[in-house]
């Protein structure tokens, strides 16, 4: 310190003692040698700043230049420590915080996925339906034809496998009198060829 006179608190920052340490110390002798008042202040010159530091340095109440770096340093670890430990909960907090919202984003997807994975289904399942249901008319209607195939709209003709024969010719022929020409049984035999033919025609046009 450069000036001639020092105040109770200058001393104590720089023996690092407390101020009533100090001014416990300044007896009524100390005072009237050493010091003066300005005001509300008292100040020590430079001899009883010198005694007063002598006193401390001999006295478990001193704190060194040392000591008070160590104090500062350990002071300062502990900060840097505690910030650092802040900075590893917030970094982890973040981290948790993303990995809820991926796995958030990820269930959303899936459910998205689901839903368009059920109106495929639930569109197979009514175009499946719709397959049995024509499949079951087709089958109706092929049963239905067949049944008219094989029912005989007269109740006289048969016709299977290419031969046809006609009841009711039949009768006719055989009541027929014995002693026909032969001229006009060719013409009935042509005529029952003629009726079949057409027969045989429609029978094609159901198949």
């Amino acid at each position: 310190m450069k000036t001639n006179y020092y105040t109770i608190k200058q001393i104590a920052d720089e023996l690092g003692v407390t101020k009533p340490a100090i001014t416990k110390y300044m007896s009524k002798s100390f005072r009237s040698k050493y010091t003066k008042k300005q005001g509300n202040r008292i100040l020590v010159n430079k001899a009883g700043f010198a005694d007063i530091k002598q006193h401390f340095a001999n006295s478990s109440h001193v704190r060194t230049q040392s000591n008070r770096q160590v104090d500062d340093n350990l002071s300062q670890s502990k900060r840097k420590l505690s910030e650092n430990v802040n900075d590893d909960k917030r970094i982890a907090d973040q981290t948790y915080l993303d990995t809820l919202k991926a796995k958030d984003e990820t269930i959303e997807l899936l459910k998205k996925q689901l839903a368009t994975k059920d109106e495929q289904l639930a569109s197979m399942h009514k175009l499946m339906d719709q397959n049995q249901q024509l499949l079951l008319n087709t089958q109706a209607e092929n049963q239905r034809l067949l049944s008219l195939q094989e029912s005989n709209p007269k109740g006289s003709q048969n016709v299977q496998d290419g031969d046809f024969t006609d009841d009711s010719t039949k009768s006719t022929q055989d009541n027929k009198k014995p002693l026909e020409s032969s001229q006009k049984q060719s013409r009935d035999e042509q005529d029952i060829v003629n009726h079949l033919n057409k027969k045989k025609r429609w029978w094609d046009r159901l198949f």
